[in-house]
């Protein structure tokens, strides 16, 4: 897929970083959706947890495939990032269809899924008028998915502080 260029030392760069984060972020909104929102103790449909599970890693492999794409001069840029976004919406779509297996406190509201699809669109939106630009491209969807993950964390902290007992131990 030749992600791992990204992080070697002749090719390590502003977009190695950027491409870090923007994976760390789509862990923690997975990591955080998959071990901590979802109820354990419920009647689960075990089947849609698992074959839920394709999407977000048709998702993966899209997002790194289109990672190296997006900064070579050859590639169509245009296409490079549709593809990017195709992969992330994806991955993102497939993470919060889980949403109706979590927590009764932690069960997505119709703001929660538009603010979600709003993030989302307005990156979109923002890296296709860009596309040319590749380190625009993915600073854009860096802040993208932070902004995602900063959203789901707001939420799922206040839903927990409100409804449940928190035993987070931060300090």
């Amino acid at each position: 897929m030749g992600l791992a260029d990204f992080f070697t030392l002749e090719h390590f760069s502003i977009h190695s970083i950027l491409y870090f984060i923007i994976m760390v972020n789509l862990f923690m909104n997975y990591f955080g959706q998959f071990d901590h929102a979802i109820d354990e103790k419920g009647e689960n449909k075990g089947i849609f947890l698992i074959y839920s599970h394709y999407p977000i890693f048709i998702g993966l492999i899209m997002i790194t495939v289109s990672m190296s794409f997006l900064v070579n001069p050859e590639a169509h840029h245009l296409f490079a990032t549709s593809f990017f976004y195709a992969g992330i919406g994806l991955f993102q779509s497939a993470v919060l269809s889980n949403g109706r297996f979590n927590k009764s406190y932690l069960r997505y509201n119709k703001f929660f899924y538009g603010f979600q699809a709003g993030i989302f669109l307005v990156g979109l939106i923002l890296s296709l008028l860009f596309s040319a630009y590749p380190t625009v491209v993915i600073s854009i969807a860096t802040l993208m998915t932070l902004a995602m993950e900063i959203h789901f964390t707001h939420f799922y902290m206040a839903q927990t502080k409100k409804f449940s007992t928190p035993n987070w131990e931060l300090f």
